[in-house]
């Protein structure tokens, strides 16, 4: 059943928003194929929030599409190399797909992240609003309440999957719907539908003013009034469902069978993922690292979080096989 060729299904993510940062190589196989690999961090501000979108790059020298990527890499400009003024507004096309592996402690880790295909800069006169959005073919297959502090949030976890090219089953992690669509799309969409779905892609700091109490007397001098205080309490992360067309019918809906095709492809991916090997014996003293909490390591060395959909990632095609 496993070996059944699926229907590949719709799956498009587009990202506007100031290139914040880039991470670009070209590198050599093991066959000597040259390719492009990193990744790109676009800003994007939308519903009162400054999104931080990372887009993921594997881009073949001999695609038709590599010219694109490496005038990105060599032209581009980022806030973080030539300052936010300077720096380049951009239209990312692309998909979404799913990163899993084994961590060093031996725990699986997933999340989705935003493959970039199709990259274009805007001039000034653009005035598109920034956006991270995504339309993907979904194959629902359930719903699960939010539950925090015991109580319920009105949010819905929404566990599902779409299939892309050559049979590869890429499961929604984090994904939610919130409790103003929760109904209308439980109602609409019973497990084992097939739609497409709208998404908009989150990840951003919560940030709240820290208020001085109003009684508070000074007994210094000059002038009292004081900065504001500010901190992050809170990270937001995930794939929200914000709409959708009414579920496919007839010839366009995956049948029971190619489901459960679909999931039996999943259970043998998640069986070939190879663990890593025990760890050896500790040299040296104090912590490695791997039992630090998060937060306690430097920018961009912190290990992924399982929650965060858009985390950073080992990078696995050092040295492909092709």
């Amino acid at each position: 059943m496993a070996n059944k060729e699926l229907r590949q299904l719709q799956n498009n993510v587009q990202v506007i928003g100031t290139l914040k940062s880039k991470d670009l190589e070209i590198k050599t196989s093991k066959k000597g194929n040259k390719y492009m690999s990193g990744n790109l961090v676009v800003l994007s501000k939308f519903d009162n929030h400054v999104q931080e979108i990372k887009i993921s790059v594997f881009m073949m020298e001999s695609s038709k599409l590599f010219k694109g990527i490496e005038t990105v890499k060599n032209e581009y400009k980022t806030i973080e190399d030539n300052g936010a003024d300077a720096a380049d507004r951009i239209e990312v096309n692309g998909e979404l797909t799913l990163n899993e592996y084994y961590n060093a402690q031996g725990n699986l880790v997933q999340f989705n992240q935003v493959k970039g295909i199709f990259f274009n800069r805007l001039d000034e006169t653009n005035d598109r609003p920034d956006k991270a959005i995504a339309t993907i073919d979904t194959v629902v297959q359930g719903f699960e309440p939010v539950i925090k502090n015991d109580l319920p949030t009105g949010e819905y976890k929404v566990k599902g999957f779409t299939v892309g090219w050559g049979n590869e089953v890429i499961e929604l992690k984090n994904t939610i719907v919130g409790p103003e669509l929760a109904e209308s799309f439980m109602d609409l969409y019973p497990a084992g539908s097939t739609g497409q779905l709208n998404f908009k892609i989150n990840n951003y700091a919560v940030v709240d003013e820290v208020k001085e109490s109003e009684n508070q007397v000074s007994h210094g001098f000059g002038s009292t009034e004081k900065a504001e205080a500010r901190q992050v309490t809170n990270y937001v992360n995930n794939i929200e469902v914000i709409g959708g067309e009414i579920p496919y019918f007839g010839d366009k809906a995956y049948t029971e069978e190619e489901i459960e095709t679909a999931l039996q492809i999943r259970k043998l991916k998640l069986q070939e993922l190879s663990q890593p090997a025990e760890d050896t014996p500790p040299s040296g003293f104090g912590s490695n690292g791997n039992d630090l909490p998060p937060g306690s390591l430097p920018t961009g060395m912190e290990p992924p979080q399982d929650d965060n959909p858009f985390s950073d990632a080992p990078n696995t095609d050092d040295m492909p096989d092709f």
